[in-house]
């Protein structure tokens, strides 16, 4: 075939491809990096075939294997461990549990033999009678100090001029703390 206008120049008509006998593989180009120098005489070393990933997690090594088991041993035994621990803190709070209960009711026990020990209405009873104390009147104020302990104080009876001096005392002890 030929083309106008062109002197004995032959048109391409795909005839003359490239004919592959076998399949080849196409080879990775290496890259080139110039600040890299080759050694003379020396022959690069073709790099070794890496396993895939599944390969190489599929191979067990004698070391990686023993470190295995032996992790798995000593979690096994921490587990073990626990579990005895947990059952003898188990076993001790259902003592103090017991303990607790013993103890409620012992203090019940000693609570009712106490109020029967000191029975204040008894007690109120004889120190009217001797006269040591008189009932209260409706016009007394009471004054009951809860931040000591419980103690009973006896006043003896005094006469109008020392109660009058007590008085002036506590005043000025009053007026002293105040200001």
């Amino acid at each position: 075939m030929t083309g106008k206008g062109t002197q004995g120049a032959v048109a391409y008509d795909g005839t003359a491809a490239l004919k592959m006998t076998d399949v080849e593989v196409p080879v990775k180009k290496k890259k080139h990096f110039p600040h890299r120098k080759r050694l003379k005489g020396r022959k690069e070393a073709a790099p070794a075939e890496k396993p895939s990933l599944a390969a190489r997690s599929a191979q067990w090594t004698v070391p990686g294997a023993i470190l295995a088991i032996l992790a798995v041993a000593m979690v096994v035994v921490l587990t073990l461990a626990s579990y005895a621990q947990l059952v003898m803190v188990n076993d001790q709070v259902v003592d103090l549990r017991s303990d607790l209960r013993q103890l409620q009711d012992e203090e019940t026990q000693l609570k009712a033999q106490y109020e029967l020990a000191y029975d204040l209405k008894e007690i109120e009873q004889q120190l009217i009678n001797s006269g040591q104390m008189m009932k209260a009147q409706s016009w007394q104020t009471y004054t009951l100090e809860l931040a000591e302990p419980d103690a009973v104080e006896y006043y003896q009876a005094s006469d109008f001029l020392q109660q009058v001096t007590t008085f002036a005392k506590d005043l000025v002890t009053a007026v002293k703390e105040y200001f």
